[in-house]
């Protein structure tokens, strides 16, 4: 049997809620129209209905209340009914808090938020805030899976950056989160940024974002003005050890890794580049098992086991022939790294 189509759920309940407007039950109306909105966010005929429910003399947000527990369906529809009230701010909050309970849905889809009209009436430290959450919801999920919601944010973005092309924050948590979509249009807005307000997370950014590119003397020296800017911000320390260890920079990323070691004995991520620089000089299985067990050591699903897990991964893989190929996530691959490595150690 055929499933239906999230458009034909949609459609049938706007013409319920068509009915329900002509007979004057707004509340109905706005309970059917809401849930059409869930299950076709993009559906023009939504928004069309969400229109006529704004302009009602009785219509408007107060048909959406956010009462709790709060429902996902009024969360969205209120948004768009309040942008179509002018109350762009208040309606790009709302829909950041759609976005982060269900990420991967298009929510922001619509022309008022990909608009270039829609800019210069926004305030731009909302839509820096609102990159800065969308950041953290990219956290540990494939950028693929997230690009067509994150596609309006990032048009929504580039509109403000526009409008408010002197906006430092804005720039900066702009080149974050483009850096997960499009490395080359990330620079340009970290660059500006770290222009116009140089800084250690301006710098960091830079360094992240020619890490990304293979720019290695670029990055490092981002990385070097990060920590001239904050010699303590350790992360950054790890950050240039890995970039030193892909690069084969061996004897450098140790210095680095010693020295993040003199400020904090007990930073993981140091000790860890430690025993990759260690194990990729020696190739004893030694120092393969003191590397593994300090990776393993780590909680899952901690910074300090997925960073573990990294280096592993990409240590054995500069120690293993070109021709042999390991594969799945890096915490599934230890088992295989560690029969693989034994078999070409000692």
């Amino acid at each position: 049997m055929s499933q239906k189509h999230p458009n034909q759920d949609a459609r049938r309940l706007l013409a319920l809620a068509g009915q329900d407007l002509e007979a004057g039950d707004l509340a109905r109306a706005a309970a059917r129209t809401s849930n059409a909105l869930t299950a076709a966010p993009a559906l023009p005929e939504v928004h069309e209905m969400l229109a006529r429910l704004a302009a009602h003399p009785r219509g408007g947000r107060n048909l959406f209340p956010l009462h709790d527990p709060l429902a996902l369906a009024t969360v969205v529809a209120r948004a768009h009914i309040v942008a179509a009230e002018g109350d762009f701010n208040y309606a790009l909050r709302l829909l950041g808090k759609a976005q982060a309970y269900a990420p991967e849905t298009p929510w922001a889809d619509v022309p008022w938020v990909t608009g270039a009209a829609t800019a210069p009436a926004i305030d731009p430290a909302i839509v820096t805030n609102l990159a800065v959450d969308l950041l953290e919801l990219l956290s540990g999920r494939s950028p693929d899976s997230m690009r067509a919601a994150m596609s309006p944010y990032l048009q929504l973005l580039r509109n403000t950056i526009a409008a408010y092309p002197g906006h430092a924050n804005l720039l900066g948590a702009a080149g974050y989160l483009f850096r997960r979509f499009d490395a080359t249009e990330a620079v340009t807005y970290t660059t500006r940024a770290d222009q116009l307000a140089p800084s250690a997370a301006s710098a960091i950014g830079l360094g992240l974002i020619y890490s990304d590119l293979g720019l290695t003397s670029e990055a490092l020296v981002a990385f070097e003005r990060a920590l001239s800017h904050d010699p303590g911000r350790l992360e950054v320390y790890a950050d240039i050890c890995d970039l030193l260890l892909d690069a084969d920079r061996l004897d450098e990323a140790l210095t680095y890794a010693q020295r993040a070691l003199a400020i904090d004995p007990g930073h993981i991520c140091c000790q860890i580049a430690v025993l990759a620089v260690r194990f990729r000089q020696t190739r004893t299985a030694a120092d393969f098992d003191a590397l593994t067990g300090l990776c393993q050591a780590q909680p899952a699903g901690t910074h300090a086991r997925r960073h573990g897990d990294s280096v592993l991964q990409s240590t054995v893989m500069k120690t293993a022939s070109r021709t042999t190929v390991l594969t799945g996530s890096p915490g599934d691959m230890l088992t295989q790294i560690r029969r693989f490595a034994r078999g070409r150690l000692d």
